[in-house]
This record gives structure tokens, sequence and C-alpha cells, in this order.
């Protein structure tokens, strides 16, 4: 059908078209719908529709969808390919290989390797594979097989909550340079490869093949320097936090669809040079983040969903086994090859090949770097995943008769079969990570020291920042290898003003609040949350910082950070204290909603929380302030007793190593007068008991198990940190009761810069009877909430610290019934 003839038939029936269209789309979503539920990804809902239409002959009246994508067919998937181009840094090629690099690379290799020893059933002219015998084919073949379809990789890490675990984040990061890798060897084999006949040979003009690739170097050169200088100029006029004019951003895409165009009139791939485009452009900014953002939208919600069913569509067009299937020539060319034997064969090799070849390079690097088998056998089946990409290769490949009917047909449905598969494997993943979380106890004094110290800490403003920034740089140097992962939580407060200025689709968190005074807040803390990472120097890579923003209101705004730190499976909840220090040194009356949080983030947390109460701590020095004749800061933990003050021993243990802290451990012990009241009491309690009222003598045992406990840990934490002339100091009061408790404690005020003390939930002692009744702040304990008043110092600050209690957190029936 000629040109004319087809745009007459879209003249004529255009009222046919959209109708098919919409029953396309329609239907595409309503699939994604249902089967999101089991976790499969987009791009299945898109090929068994395809299928669906393809094997039953659904809306073939006016064939819709082919006479469109007929005409607009061969660009049709340069978007895609620009906005993968976009999210990639083709500068982390040229850094040393990181372990992610090095997964990557093997399952390249090992699939090359495996495609190089079976190229004998491969490459047949009649019953092979590859129909083509060519170099260009073999190489085709080989690097599609080891390409990792990133973009369907990471949405199923974040759908199943995997991109957090050791698996997770080594798949994630090897399949988007798995992917850089090999759509750049296919874009280059585009370009060497263009002006080739089938059997390598090289068209007419000698010479103008180097100068055409030299000039497509050009463009793509010119590329970079064109869209950063458009990116500076575009963030010029729209600064971070107000919304993106909608001139300046279409401005940008008419620019790369010009450089695109000009790639392609020097006999370019459209697609290949929209990719070679779009790594051109700079990966981050404000700019790109919302270019990609609008154009997976609108390739996800009209243009993808259609252009799977065209290539299911395009089946059809069969060259072999036509005389085999009892029909002759023309009868062939009008029907499916779905009506075709189908080649189980074809299917599973492709599928083996493929699978085989990450399995063999992917798991064996994994075991290398400490993975079980499980785990290794897990990241190569994950790093196997196919996605739009494989069916944008397997379509160029047909129409250019490298691959035959159907081998087409099997590379389809082997991308199907892969993408069903793959998320199962990634459902085990998950379940094994909440069943090692469930028994594992999340919190420092668990914490393995070979693995990075992951960090949730909440963000007031920007004056949060100064002393929660040295806290976890002090932590990060007893955290065994030095690594850090801080998940910064933006908390603001959602109201009707704040609601009225959100705008979707933007900023780090899918969506950007516009008002002048949070995006201000906004600014300062992440210019705060820059400045540390700059300070850490050589260590700025093993230090990772993420922001993310906590848009709810006070009484749900828990909820946000619980999650993030379960999905983060971090150790530790950092959150500042609801008051604030005034100029005299007192503390105000404090916020009221964000005390509400702390309560119920003390209450709920997944792992392990700390309270800070600053008053300037760590805003006279860096962070990351090592010298040696730097002034130490002096810290003192306290400990009385119980799991609470075990954690904040931990906590101190940590802080220790950092070259500019000076800690001091300090015992509270009860001296003859407090034990004699303790005996006092177990006597009362054993007479209860012989009078079998169980509960008093229960709470007797629990609290010889954890004077034991408390013992055995000290005693370690002593033979570590302190025996021996160890930096460590260690100081050991005797006292009586409360009263005595409070007076050694305003005693050290003026020493010390910070007070690391335990919460004490479960500490039943003597020592602290009745300070309850007289505490202003009941969730900081009543040693916490002494040191926190304003009458205790105007110079020391306190952090309380609570253990993750696994038993207690199962045993939560509803919000309702929560002691706040």
């Amino acid at each position: 059908m000629d040109c004319s003839m087809t745009s007459s038939v879209l003249s004529a029936n255009y009222n046919t078209i959209l109708f098919e269209f919409g029953v396309t789309l329609v239907t595409s979503k309503i699939l994604y719908a249902l089967l999101r539920n089991v976790y499969q990804p987009r791009v299945f809902s898109d090929l068994l529709l395809g299928i669906i239409l393809a094997q039953f002959r659904v809306l073939s009246i006016t064939n819709a969808i082919n006479l469109v994508f007929g005409k607009i067919g061969s660009f049709i998937f340069a978007p895609y390919l620009f906005a993968l181009g976009v999210e990639m840094d083709p500068f982390a090629l040229l850094d040393g290989p990181t372990g992610d690099a090095v997964v990557a690379y093997a399952g390249i290799i090992s699939t090359c390797v495996l495609v190089t020893l079976f190229h004998t059933p491969v490459m047949q002219d009649k019953g092979g594979i590859v129909h083509e015998l060519s170099l260009r084919a073999f190489l085709g073949l080989a690097i599609a097989l080891s390409n990792t379809a990133s973009p369907v990789l990471t949405r199923l890490a974040t759908d199943l909550k995997i991109a957090k675990t050791n698996v997770g984040r080594l798949a994630v990061g090897a399949g988007i340079t798995s992917d850089l890798v090999t759509t750049l060897l296919i874009a280059l084999g585009s370009i060497i490869w263009r002006d080739s006949d089938a059997d390598g040979t090289e068209g007419p003009g000698l010479f103008r093949q180097p100068a055409l690739t030299a000039a497509v170097l050009v463009v793509v050169v010119m590329s970079g320097f064109v869209s950063r200088a458009m990116a500076d100029w575009v963030d010029g006029r729209n600064p971070e936090g107000r919304r993106m004019r909608g001139f300046d951003l279409s401005l940008v895409a008419l620019v790369a669809a010009t450089l695109c165009w000009f790639s392609s009139v020097l006999r370019l791939d459209v697609n290949m040079a929209a990719f070679l485009v779009g790594l051109a452009f700079p990966c981050d900014g404000r700019v790109s983040r919302l270019l990609v953002s609008k154009i997976n939208f609108v390739l996800s919600s009209f243009v993808l969903p259609l252009y799977v069913a065209h290539v299911c569509l395009s089946l059809r067009q069969t060259t072999d086994d036509i005389e085999a299937s009892g029909l002759t020539k023309n009868e062939g060319l009008r029907v499916y090859v779905m009506n075709l034997p189908f080649p189980w064969w074809k299917v599973f090799f492709v599928t083996a090949m493929g699978t085989l070849g990450k399995l063999v390079g992917c798991a064996g690097v994994g075991l290398l770097q400490g993975l079980g088998w499980l785990e290794a056998l897990a990241l190569g089946m994950l790093l196997n995943v196919k996605g739009y990409f494989h069916i944008y290769c397997a379509l160029a490949a047909f129409e250019s008769g490298i691959i035959t009917d159907k081998s087409f047909m099997a590379i389809i449905f082997m991308v199907a079969l892969n993408v069903a598969v793959t998320p199962m494997v990634g459902m085990g993943i998950a379940s094994w990570a909440r069943r090692s979380v469930q028994w594992r106890l999340m919190g420092l004094q668990h914490h393995d020291p070979s693995t990075e110290l992951r960090l949730v800490v909440g963000l007031h403003g920007p004056q949060d920042v100064p002393t929660l920034a040295f806290l976890m740089e002090t932590l990060r140097w007893g955290a065994g290898n030095g690594e850090l992962a801080c998940y910064a939580v933006d908390m603001v407060q959602l109201t009707d003003q704040t609601a009225a200025t959100i705008v979707k689709g933007g900023g780090f968190d899918g969506v950007t609040v516009v008002d002048e005074e949070v995006s201000e807040m906004r600014k300062l803390i992440g210019e705060a949350l820059d400045a540390y990472q700059a300070d850490c120097g050589g260590d700025s890579d093993k230090v990772k910082v993420r922001r993310l923003l906590a848009l709810s209101s006070f009484p749900d705004m828990h909820s946000d950070i619980c999650i993030c730190a379960e999905d983060a499976m971090a150790a530790l909840i950092l959150l500042p204290f609801h008051k604030t220090q005034c100029l005299d040194g007192t503390m105000d009356g404090g916020h009221f909603g964000f005390r509400l949080v702390n309560q119920k983030v003390l209450q709920l947390a997944p792992c392990s929380v700390g309270i800070m109460v600053d008053r300037g701590f760590g805003k006279q020095r860096s962070p990351t302030m090592t010298m040696p004749d730097a002034p130490q800061s002096a810290v003192v933990v306290v400990f009385i007793g119980g799991a609470d003050d075990r954690e904040a021993l931990t906590l101190a243990s940590f802080m220790c190593k950092h070259p500019g802290m000076r800690l001091t451990a300090l015992r509270i012990v009860q001296n003859a007068t407090a034990q004699a009241r303790a005996k006092a009491r177990t006597s009362l309690f054993e007479s209860k008991s012989r009078r079998n009222i169980q509960q008093p003598a229960s709470v007797l045992g629990q609290e010889e198990l954890q004077a034991q406990a408390d013992d055995k840990y000290f005693a370690e934490f002593y033979r570590k940190h302190v025996a021996g002339n160890k930096a460590v100091g260690y100081l050991e009061k005797h006292v009586a009761d409360g009263a005595e408790l409070v007076s050694v404690l305003r005693g050290m005020q003026g020493e010390y810069r910070l007070f690391v003390v335990g919460r004490g939930r479960d500490r039943n002692s003597v020592l602290t009877e009745g300070l309850e009744e007289w505490a202003e702040c009941l969730e900081l304990g009543p040693v916490g909430d002494i040191l926190a008043s304003s009458d205790f110092s105007t110079t020391a600050s306190v952090l309380i610290v609570q253990q993750y209690d696994a038993k207690k957190h199962y045993k939560v029936i509803d919000e309702e019934f929560m002691p706040l």
C-alpha cells in the first residue's frame, strides 16, 4: 500500500482508528492494574495484550495500529531511548570499576562467550535463529541477550522494596551499567554498519563512512555543550521550588529533537541518535528530571502499549516455513505467524542462552563478593530481565532480514516469559529479606561492622543539620568499614496552604512544594548537607545522603518516617527534640506537632531511635574536623541499666573512635542504702509470689536477667575500650536514690558537651523511682527528661537512645491503644 492510499485510509476511518486506539489503551491499563497485584511490570501487560490481539485477530477490520505505526514506527521509539540516555552517566565508565560494574561486565562477557560457543545452531541460513550469516548479526544477538532492562529492574526493585537489600542494590547498580554498555555498543554498531549490505561489505562511497561517523561524533559532543548551556539557562529562569515554565521545558525538548534530527540526516538511525544525544545531556538537575518524567508519562500512558501491539501484529509478515503450513506464498504473507507451528526449541534455546549467560557471570562474581548461593543466583536472574528495548531490537532485526519470522516470534515470547518470571525472583528476595529482619534486631548493638551504617535523620529545618551531621560523622567512624547511608527526611506539615502549592512530577520525591517558605527551608537544608559531604574529602564516596520529604499532617508524619526506616533497613532513627534553645540558654515551649511525631516514632519505629536535645553541639566545629591539634568534644555516656542503656553504650562506643571525641563512661551503681531498699522490694515480691501472685515474680525474673545482661555487656565494653589505658575514660558513682543521681549529673554539666543516656523503658531501678512523677516529657524517660529540662544546663546537649524491642513492636494491635 503506497503512501497516498495509506493516507486516504487513515482519513476515511479516523473514527474507527480512534476507537481501536482507545480500546487498546484502556485494555492495557486494566490489564496492568490487575497484574500489578502480582508485581508484573507494565511491559508484560502490554505484551500480553499484543499477543492476544495477534492470536485472536481482534480489531483487525482496518488494522489501524499497523497503518499508523507503519508511517511513524521508524522513529516512535526515539523518545524512549532519549529518556534512557538522559538517565545514564557515561562518565561513570571512565571511573574505576566498582562492585556493580564488575558484576555487569561479568554478565556481558559470559553471555557473549556462551553465544560464541553455540554459534553453530544459532547462525544457520535455514532453521537457525539468525538468518543473516554476518558479523553484524552475531554481535547484535550476543549484545542484545547481554542487555539488562534497567527501567524494568528499577521499577521491580522499588515495587518489591528490595532496592535497599544487598542483592537489590547490587542488581540495580549492575543493571544500569549493563544497560548503558550494551546499548552504547549497539549504537556504535549502528554507526559502523549503517552503510553495509547484508554480507557486511560497504556500499558506494569508500571515504564517506569515516566522514559521516566523525560528523555524528561532532554532533554528539556539540549536544553535550548545548544541553548543559540550555539547562543552566532554564534553571536560572526557574529557581528550585517554583513551577517550571512549560515554554522553557518545551524549548529544551525542541532543541533535543533538533539535535537528533541532525544525527539522522547523517544517515544514522534516528533511535540510536536519540540515545547518543540523551547521553550527552546532563543526567542530574531539575530540567533533566522533569523532561524524563514528562517523556516517561507520555510513553507509558499512550505510546508504548500501541507500539508493542504494533510489534505483535507485525508477526503476520512471514519469511519461512510457508510451504510447511500448507499455504501458498501469497496466502502466507497474509496470515499471522501465530498460526504457524510454535517454535518451542527456539524459545527454549534463546531463553536458556540469556539466562545461563547471566547466571554464570553474575552469580560467579556475586559469590566472590561474599553473597550466598541463593543470593548470587537471584542476582543473576534479576540482571537477566528484559524489556521494551529487546522488543525494539527484535523488530529492527526482523525488518532488516537478520532473523526469520519464527525467531522473531521466539524472541517476543522469550521476553514475555522472562518478564513474567523475574518478579517471582524479586518476591523471593523480598520475603527472605523480611524474614531476616524479623529475627534480626535492627539496632546499633546488632549492626554488622562489614556493612554500611544506615541512618534515617529527621530535620525540622536547616538549624538541625550541623549537630546531626556532626553526630552522623562520629557514628560513621565506628561503623566498621566507614560507610554511611543517610536518609535525610525533611519534616514538613501538610496544611491547606502547602497542599495548594504541590506540583507533581518534580523534585526528589515525585512532588515539589512551591511554597516559598518551604522551598527556602529545603534549599538551605540541601546546601548544608552538600557542605557536609564536601567536607568529607577523600571519604565522600563512603557517605551517601539521600533527600526525602515527609509531607504529612503531624498525626500521620510518623508513618512516613517509620516506613522509610523499614524500607531502608536502618539501624537508627535520629530526630530533633521538639524544643529549641532560646538566646538566654533556656528551652522554649516546644512544638506540639513535632512532639507528637517523636512520641509515635518511639512507639512504632522498626529500629532504634535517638532524640537529640541540641544546645549547640557540633556548631563550633566542622563534622569532619580530625586534626590532632583540634579541640576534642567531651562526651559522657550514663549507664544505669537496661536495654536502652546498653544501646546508648553501643552508640557511645561508635563515637569514641572519632578523633574529635573524648568519651567517658559513667556507671551509676547502688550504694548500701539503695541495695537495702532493693533487697526489701525483692523480699516483698517473693512474699507475693508465694501467695500465687505470678506477675511480680515474673517482673523479678526479668530484673535478674536484665542485671546479668547489663553486667556482661558493660564488662565487654570495659575490656574493649577502657582497660589497658584505652582512649575511653571511666567513672563510677554510688548513689542511694534519684535525688543523689540528679546531684551527680548536675555536678558534671559543665565538663561535658554531650550526655548520652538510655530512655530506660524496661529499667526498674530503685535509683530512678519517683522521678517520673516530676517528668515534663515522659517520652524521654526519667533521666532524659531531667537532662533536657531548662534548669539543668545551657551548654550540654543530650541524646536519648531507645533500643528496638521487636516483641513489643509486633504486639501492637491498634494505634488507638497506644499509651501516648
